[in-house]
This record gives C-alpha cells, sequence and structure tokens, in this order.
C-alpha cells in the first residue's frame, strides 16, 4: 500500500530531525513510503531549513512553508490539497516524537488485513523522568489513555487513516485527531489501536502547562461534543474510573499519589475546558506553544 506522511510542524527546531530520521530509517515491506510532507506553519525559528535539509536528494520528500500560522487543521487541509493522490494511506504524525522503526509497516499491515478499518492510531510512550511527582503524572496518564484505547481505541500523537475518507477537516476543531475519528466512523469505518506500535513522546514539564495543556484537549473534546455529538474514548467517566481504580490498585505508594494528582487535575482542567468549550468554541485555533513539551530525550544506544 502507498503511504503519504504528513508532519505539521510549527517552530519544532529541537525535534524536527530527530522525527524524521525515524521516519526515514521505517522498516517496511507491505508500506511503500511515497512521500514525507513537513508543513512548516509561521515558523520563526529554523525547523523549515532543517527539514529541506533533509530532504536533500529525496525526490519524495517536499516542505511546504506556511507564512502565517493558522493552526494544525489549516495545514491538514493544505496538505490535502496538495498531497500525492496515489496514496493509499495517510500517516499524520506529530512533529516532537519519535517514530519506532516498524510503526508505519504495523499500520499498513493492519489496514490491509482489517478491511472495515479506516482510521489507525499509534501507542505514544513518555520518556519523562518519573522520579519527579510530575514526571510520573505523565507517565500514569498515558498509561491510562493506553488502556482506554485497547478497549475502545483512542487517536494521538501518530495516527493513519485510509486516504479516500477524508478531504477536508472542520477547521473550526481544536482536535484534529478526534475530528478524523468522527469523519472515519461516519462512513461507516471502525477505529483500530495497536498497542504494539510505539512512538516516543515528551510530557510537561511544569504543572501549569500539564493543566493548560490538558484544558486545551478538553475544551477540543467538548467542543466536538457541542458540535458533532462525538465523544472520544476517554471522555468516558465510567470506563475512566474503572481503569483509574485498577490502577491505582498496582501503584506502590508513590504512583498512587501521581494518580490521585492527575485525577484532581484533570478534574479542573475539564470543567476549565467545558467552559471554554461553550464560550470560545472553535473560533481560536493556534496555541502557545508549551515549551517543556518540545524535550525529547535522545534515544539511547
Amino acid at each position: 500500500m502507498n503511504v503519504s506522511i504528513l508532519v505539521p510542524a510549527h517552530n519544532e527546531a529541537a525535534n524536527i530531525e530527530t522525527l524524521l530520521e525515524s521516519l526515514l530509517t521505517q522498516e517496511t515491506r507491505e508500506a511503500h513510503i511515497i512521500e514525507i510532507v513537513i508543513v512548516a506553519s509561521g515558523c520563526t525559528d529554523n525547523t523549515a531549513e532543517l527539514a529541506r535539509k533533509a530532504a536533500r536528494g529525496r525526490p519524495g520528500m517536499h516542505v511546504v512553508v506556511q507564512e502565517r500560522r493558522a493552526g494544525k487543521v489549516a495545514a491538514i487541509n493544505e496538505y490535502l490539497h496538495v498531497r500525492d493522490k496515489r496514496a493509499d494511506v495517510i500517516v499524520i504524525s506529530s512533529a516532537d516524537i519519535r517514530v519506532g522503526p516498524d510503526v508505519v509497516e504495523k499500520i499498513v499491515c493492519c489496514m490491509r488485513d482489517r478491511p472495515t478499518v479506516g482510521m489507525v492510531g499509534a501507542h505514544p510512550v513518555p520518556d519523562n523522568d518519573t522520579n519527579s511527582m510530575l514526571g510520573r503524572m505523565v507517565h500514569v496518564l498515558w498509561e491510562l489513555h493506553h488502556r482506554v484505547a485497547v478497549e475502545t481505541p483512542k487517536m494521538g500523537e501518530l495516527v493513519a487513516f485510509r486516504a479516500s475518507l477524508v478531504d477536508r477537516v472542520s477547521e473550526l476543531s481544536v482536535v484534529d485527531e478526534a475530528s478524523v475519528e468522527d469523519i472515519v466512523l461516519s462512513k461507516g469505518y471502525e477505529l483500530a489501536y495497536l498497542g504494539d506500535a510505539m512512538v516516543t513522546n515528551h510530557g510537561p514539564e511544569r504543572l501549569s502547562e500539564y493543566f493548560e495543556q490538558r484544558r486545551r484537549i478538553a475544551r477540543g473534546h467538548y467542543w466536538l461534543s457541542f458540535a458533532f455529538g462525538y465523544d472520544v474514548a476517554t471522555m468516558k467517566g465510567r470506563r475512566l474510573l474503572r481503569i483509574a481504580t485498577k490502577m491505582l490498585r498496582e501503584q506502590d505508594r508513590k504512583g498512587q499519589k501521581a494518580i490521585g494528582a492527575a485525577i484532581a487535575v484533570e478534574v479542573a482542567a475539564r470543567a476549565a475546558g467545558f467552559v471554554d468549550a461553550r464560550i470560545i468554541g472553535g473560533r481560536h485555533r493556534t496555541w502557545r506553544s508549551l515549551t517543556s513539551t518540545k524535550q525529547l530525550r535522545k534515544k539511547e544506544t
């Protein structure tokens, strides 16, 4: 299957080379990566220059520059307009992650073997230091999301979908992956989550940024629910409570404190996000960068 990869990027000079190296070294047999498109959106650093350097001598690798930052969905829609029409599968990857060497192959094999699946999500694993309370909170949060996604697929960080299903995403959306989920499901296809398709990300290092990240996500999910009646898997309170309770029993004392703190922050962030969704809705589509999330660690050798 032909694969086209999109990387939306805003001021990702610290991470773009790491990501692109991990995409360029994918181990594939069934997957045929025909292009990688980096959309450098309103960058004030050298993200575009570093991407062009990586693209030099690679005909299927392109850099698109948006002079004005208009949000991730705008970058996705610009890409959808210019992408290679031979693609069977579209992968959208965050610019601040590292992709496991077999992720694209596993995604393609899933779609090949399961024709009713229209969208696939990879498994994000944070590299934050678990010796700090906030680092532990980041880890338990993503572990909670992983366990939810195993039961009911939930997308994030790196997703893929059949190219024929999506030609545009509503630019009012502030949660692009969830909006694509809604589109795919509305066309009669299923979602899948691959727990063994691992990508590495980095969570916030400051509590203020942790709260802000959770508030933004909550706002986007509530807006999607209000506007389209679609609820992502992690918005199901009873499921979250059941899984969190099980995780609580499994943790040591420090882990239990981290889960308690994460729950408290999540409750507050969702309350603030609910108000934001009611007042602001989808009108504001760009965010201040959370700088501490851009500190992806170097891969250990």
